[in-house]
């Protein structure tokens, strides 16, 4: 394995709010709620302040390679897949169902 400095060369392409307003037009949005109930579909009513203090949030994670905590952490479920014995964990798929706040 190659251990690769971080140069100014290597430093991740940060975002700005025009990205995190286009990437919020074009999720697909579902009827089921975060932990919180709150429902994925209000991003699309963000303001223009709230996507700009998003971008540097996302700006602030890239730059200083550090995601909290709370970003690490998933609901995960596991799904039989098809025509497979039940009995058999390798026979099962781990789905992320979100974040836990």
């Amino acid at each position: 394995m190659v251990d690769v400095a971080l140069t100014p060369a290597s430093e991740p392409k940060l975002t700005n709010p025009d990205e995190v307003h286009e990437a919020i037009r074009i999720v697909k949005f579902t009827n089921t709620p975060s932990p919180k109930g709150i429902p994925n579909r209000a991003l699309r009513h963000l303001s223009l302040r709230v996507v700009s203090l998003l971008a540097q949030i996302f700006n602030a994670v890239f730059r200083t390679h550090y995601f909290p905590q709370v970003w690490k952490h998933a609901r995960v479920i596991s799904v039989l897949k098809p025509g497979k014995d039940p009995a058999l964990t390798s026979f099962y798929r781990p789905i992320s169902l979100g974040l836990e706040f």
